[in-house]
């Protein structure tokens, strides 16, 4: 399966800040996190039509450095709740989910984004024996021999009749270096949920490394807020 390179100029604010930003409320649980570092937007970036860029400012943040979260790790979002009045919806919601394979970082790492509109959700994970569906506490099929549960709280993926708003995901198996799965969890009461199944290298005790930032591009109306987790390769 193929998959989408992130385009170059999106990289440089992330090589910027590869030093992390941490915010204060979550320091105290995260394990081995770097040394938090303030957020660099970018400056805004532009190019001709043939090069098939966006023309629009873009700003990033690291909000987990490369690290193994033992404990589940909670991001805190400062954006105000909820972001509009009735009819319209009252949650930042999710409109996309993308993944490729970064073998060019250091480390080398496989990425998937969650794009919302309204804003930033708050979100947390951490690694789990399995990923279990919000209410009924089935399994979330994956297939892995790790797993990494992503709770965005204070989110929705679906509008005010119901239907989603999610209008582009790739399929679950995903097979992007460790990135092996994902799957969905649920959309319930505010919580949106997906496991990750990840895939370390066979018969050890390799716990891979994760990595989570944030991405703001766009203006107005259809500003874009993606949330990128990041797996290191095995």
């Amino acid at each position: 399966m193929n998959h989408t390179r992130v385009p170059l100029l999106l990289l440089l604010p992330l090589l910027a800040v590869s030093g992390g930003c941490v915010r204060a409320a979550d320091r105290a649980a995260r394990p081995a996190a770097p040394a938090p570092a303030s957020a660099v937007p970018a400056s805004p970036v532009s190019a001709s039509p043939a090069a098939g860029v966006i023309v629009a400012p873009v700003s990033y943040r690291v909000t987990y450095g490369w690290a193994v979260p033992s404990t589940t790790v909670q991001i805190t979002s400062e954006a105000p709740v909820p972001i509009a009045q009735s009819p319209a919806t009252s949650l930042p919601y999710l409109v996309a989910i993308t993944a490729g394979d970064h073998p060019e970082g250091n480390p080398a790492y496989a990425r998937i984004s969650f794009t919302f509109r309204g804003g930033f959700p708050s979100y947390r994970f951490g690694y789990v024996r399995e990923v279990l569906t919000q209410g009924k506490g089935d399994p979330v099929p994956l297939t892995g021999n790790g797993f990494l549960e992503v709770v965005f709280v204070g989110a929705q993926a679906h509008d005010n009749a119901g239907r989603t708003t999610i209008r582009k995901a790739p399929a679950p198996r995903l097979g992007i270096g460790s990135l092996a799965s994902y799957g969905f969890g649920g959309d319930y009461e505010g919580y949106v949920s997906y496991g990750l199944g990840l895939q370390a290298a066979p018969n050890s005790d390799q716990v891979l490394r994760i990595r989570t930032g944030e991405l703001v591009r766009g203006r107005g109306p259809a500003r874009e807020y993606v949330i990128h987790v990041d797996v290191e390769r095995a």
